[in-house]
């Protein structure tokens, strides 16, 4: 005889619940650990034991490393771009200006705190998520550089300005160069004014 109030619906319900949750809980895991050890350092089972999940888990929701790799970068970005975008291309301040604004949130929210994310997918894992999401940067971001200096190769100057702070060479600037992030920031920011500045001014 069936219990009122706990038949298949409800149980469906409280496993996609669950299913979230567990979910979420191996991107937190995977995340912290890649941070702390490096890629080379964690396996599938380090991460389900840190997200306290079975070890099938994170197979189940993300097929393997990879798939678990482009949704971590997913995550990185998903919550930031759409904003960062639309500001990026409504025309209520002057081009510099946004493409400088662009680049500074892109820093701090995407280079700052995910620098050891951005080493692996720099690296060639999940590399065309991250290329997509790069691709797509740049499809934004050339017409408002071409706003700002309609004199210059548009399309160079946005890949020039969005690949400057890959992982890879801000490691360099910090590691082997002692720089902080703050004057990495400020570097990047005078650059991007520099190669904007009209002509005239």
């Amino acid at each position: 005889m069936a219990v009122e109030g706990v038949g298949p619906a409800p149980r469906r319900r409280a496993e996609r619940r669950d299913s979230i949750r567990n979910r979420q809980a191996v991107l937190a895991a995977a995340r912290r650990l890649i941070c702390d050890r490096g890629l080379e350092h964690v396996s599938m089972q380090d991460i389900a034991a840190e997200a306290g999940v079975g070890k099938g888990t994170p197979f189940r929701h993300f097929g393997d490393r990879q798939g678990l790799l482009a949704a971590l970068f997913d995550q990185l970005t998903e919550d930031w771009q759409p904003g960062a975008l639309a500001r990026l291309t409504t025309p209520d301040r002057p081009a510099a200006e946004r493409v400088r604004n662009f680049m500074g949130e892109l820093f701090d929210v995407v280079v700052v705190s995910g620098r050891p994310l951005l080493r692996v997918l720099e690296g060639g894992h999940a590399n065309a998520r991250g290329t997509a999401r790069y691709l797509a940067w740049h499809a934004a971001l050339t017409p408002v550089v071409a706003e700002a200096r309609p004199d210059l190769d548009a399309r160079f100057i946005a890949h020039a300005v969005l690949t400057t702070p890959r992982a890879e060479f801000v490691d360099m600037l910090v590691d082997g160069g002692g720089m902080t992030m703050d004057e990495v920031r400020a570097g990047l920011l005078a650059m991007t004014d520099a190669l904007l500045r009209s002509p005239s001014a």
